[in-house]
């Protein structure tokens, strides 16, 4: 990247279909630096040291997420997480 930063890109499929009472979040714990982070073209937010986006609305067969990060360091574990919805 120009900037200096980083570019962590990971694909990642849908590993079974989605209850009618769930979400999905994409999460991740250890930044780097502050981050902009993008899923499937669309783009959730930014974040500093870690963060949770609710991506059920964005949630396709097959995905890709794109963390661009302003420093270099590695970043943590990024996971999906299918959640269960109050009520």
């Amino acid at each position: 990247m120009a900037d200096g930063g980083r570019r962590h890109a990971r694909r990642f499929g849908s590993p079974r279909a989605l209850d009618p009472a769930e979400t999905v979040w994409l999460t991740c714990v250890g930044l780097p630096a502050l981050a902009t982070v993008t899923l499937n073209g669309t783009p959730l937010g930014t974040a500093e040291s870690a963060f949770a986006f609710d991506i059920t609305s964005h949630f396709q067969p097959r995905n890709e997420v794109w963390i661009d990060t302003k420093g270099i360091g590695e970043i943590g574990e990024v996971a999906v997480e299918f959640r269960a919805t109050d009520g």
